[in-house]
């Protein structure tokens, strides 16, 4: 700034413009700094209407600002608006829902540069209305255009016409252009999260996203000390629809059958479609095991009103499981398995209806005698999978866990927590473990010769196995049948075995023969730390049970961390199972935990895909 008062009276025009261009270069620089924040605030977000407060008021500090007022359009046309304002040193005004004038919307996309507004008119310029309650009485507005459509206005109210300012109209030009960078980018990613997480022909929410919504509430359930519920529903009869009028009237009727079930359920509720003609629903804050049959009912009754494709009526219905959390499991993976069950025990009992799950019906829907499990031995049924087991201190390969599975010519693949309860009832058990114990033994005879075994391998033992006396021979026989030290086998244990004297004996054998012994479920019984240090214990599995609120809920963060450390203090391995998110992960390795496995890090492999990563 130039001294006027000092100057000769001829040098004062002088100072004077030195001072106004000094102002204004001053203000453009200051203009210029804002513009810069506002882009860090646009690209550093994935949705504009959380930082629009934070964007409207840095934009009121431009020099010569007064009101300014974003009006963000539906896609829909005439489109309803919402407008965010802002004053500068007020607080920002509540979003305002507006109608815009079609008329006006076409008069704004011509207008590259923006436009001037003299007077605000009740209904054709009422997005301006907060602008006007603020005391603006002339109005400059430019078009936010993204891809040839009005995404959104932004203007500026004055209390009187101001004086013409290129620059001015310049910084509203630059903001605007900004905004439609913004908004294409929101409107991509919009875009590219729709596609990844919802089903392109119903609309609903696909398996991913239900997996998400379903993990939240169960979440909530737990925290909230609410009950929710999972309905597992499967169409019946669907196949005849596909094969008598083509798969174009199949797809119809599920677009028909996805917005019956919406209708049958409460805003907050979840439908999804995961598959085929597969579909399920969560219910929130549910009262009580009645509210949940009374929604199942509906939906039945709806999706059993005929749908009219190529001028014929068509008929299918729904079978129904029903799966309460945290009655029936706080798991995302027990809450599917048990409903998928009692969606199969309504089909067993005539289609059509919804069950709840029971334990004791699934037992009971496993008849030894009509379960398969007899012909699946017999025909090599069975295969085992292999997770594994990554060391936390350097991520190396640890070991494998062998999983096993039943390939079903129904019903696909089937879990063991689907067809284990059937076989200990039957005594099956005892069979089918000496034929993964084999199995497991024989593949990792055949990884020792190609030179990639991993160091350890590990198969899950159950009571009934361990009492049977020849099973200790058993293991020592299939170790020397195919050449294995038997410091590479591992025998997983539950407590329940070390409760049972019965096979206290057989578990001594297996230590005398130098095979590694874990207690599996670690930390779930009372006397679980009791029992690793009196029994030959050599790895402690953490149970996927106290790693699912890790680390958000202290409590649960303390209880695992209390658990490593006690597992270590006592000389023992520690193993954490279920980890399914990167948090969980650090969490572990900041804590020592010795080695992890879970769904985040590897799913359970076939051999092949196994062999490919051992090599």
């Amino acid at each position: 700034s130039v001294p006027r008062a000092t100057m000769p009276e001829e040098f004062q025009p002088l100072a004077d413009a030195v001072n106004a261009a000094g102002q204004r270069l001053s203000e453009d620089v200051a203009a210029l700094e804002t513009l810069g924040e506002i882009d860090r605030l646009l690209l550093g977000a994935t949705e504009l209407e959380p930082v629009l407060d934070a964007i409207l008021s840095r934009v009121t500090t431009v020099p010569r600002c007064q009101p300014v007022g974003i009006a963000l359009l539906a896609s829909a046309s005439p489109a309803p608006g919402r407008v965010s304002a802002a004053a500068e040193g007020s607080e920002p005004l509540p979003v305002t829902r507006v109608e815009l004038d079609p008329e006006l919307i076409a008069s704004l996309l011509a207008a590259d540069e923006g436009i001037t507004i003299a007077r605000c008119e009740e209904g054709r310029h009422s997005f301006l209305r907060p602008l006007r309650d603020l005391g603006s009485e002339f109005f400059w507005v430019w078009p936010v255009v993204t891809g040839q459509r009005l995404a959104a206005v932004l203007a500026v109210g004055f209390p009187e016409a101001p004086a013409d300012d290129p620059r001015f109209a310049r910084h509203g030009s630059e903001f605007a252009a900004r905004l439609a960078i913004a908004l294409s980018k929101t409107a991509r990613d919009e875009h590219l999260y729709r596609q990844a997480h919802y089903d392109p022909l119903t609309g609903l929410p696909n398996r991913l996203l239900f997996r998400d919504r379903r993990a939240q509430e169960i979440a909530h359930s737990a925290e909230s000390k609410t009950r929710g519920a999972l309905l597992y529903i499967d169409l019946d009869d669907f196949k005849k629809v596909n094969d008598s009028v083509g798969h174009a009237a199949g797809d119809q009727l599920l677009v028909i059958v996805a917005q019956r079930l919406r209708a049958c359920v409460k805003e907050g509720d979840t439908v999804a479609r995961l598959a085929g003609d597969e579909f399920t629903v969560i219910l929130r804050n549910v009262a009580d095991a009645d509210s949940v049959s009374v929604v199942a009912e509906r939906i039945i009754e709806s999706i059993r009103t005929p749908v009219n494709l190529a001028g014929r009526d068509h008929y299918v219905q729904a079978s129904i499981g029903m799966a309460l959390f945290p009655d029936n499991g706080l798991t995302i993976e027990d809450l599917m398995r048990r409903a998928d069950g009692a969606m199969y025990r309504a089909k067993d009992l005539g289609r059509g209806r919804a069950m709840f799950f029971d334990r004791n019906l699934m037992l009971k829907r496993f008849d030894t005698t009509q379960s398969g499990l007899y012909r699946a031995l017999r025909q090599r049924e069975f295969s085992l999978f292999y997770q594994p087991q990554y060391s936390l201190r350097d991520g190396s390969l640890g070991g494998l866990e062998a999983l096993l599975r039943w390939q079903t010519s129904r019903d696909g693949t089937r879990s063991p927590d689907e067809f284990i309860p059937a076989a200990e009832v039957s005594g099956l058990i005892v069979d089918i473990g000496s034929w993964v114990l084999e199995a497991a033994c024989a593949q990792l005879s055949v990884w020792r010769e190609q030179g990639i075994a991993p160091r350890r391998l590990s198969v899950n033992v159950s009571v009934q196995q361990l009492k049977h006396a020849e099973f200790p021979r058993l293991v020592r026989r299939a170790l020397e049948k195919y050449g294995i030290p038997a410091a590479t086998l591992e025998v997983e244990i539950t407590e329940s075995v070390l409760l049972d004297e019965a096979s206290a004996g057989a578990v001594r054998q297996l230590a005398e023969l130098g095979v590694r012994l874990a207690l599996d479920d670690f930390g779930t019984g009372y006397s679980s730390l009791n029992y690793l240090r009196q029994r030959p214990i050599s790895v402690g599995k953490i149970d996927r049970s106290f790693l699912e609120d890790v680390p958000d809920n202290s409590a649960s963060a303390t209880l695992a961390e209390t658990i490593i450390s006690m597992a270590h203090a006592l000389g023992k391995e520690v193993v954490a199972e279920g980890v399914e998110t990167a948090a969980q992960l650090q969490f572990l390795r900041d804590r020592k935990c010795d080695n992890a496995q879970g769904f985040y890090i590897a799913e359970p492999l076939p051999e092949a895909q196994v062999s490919e990563l051992l090599q």
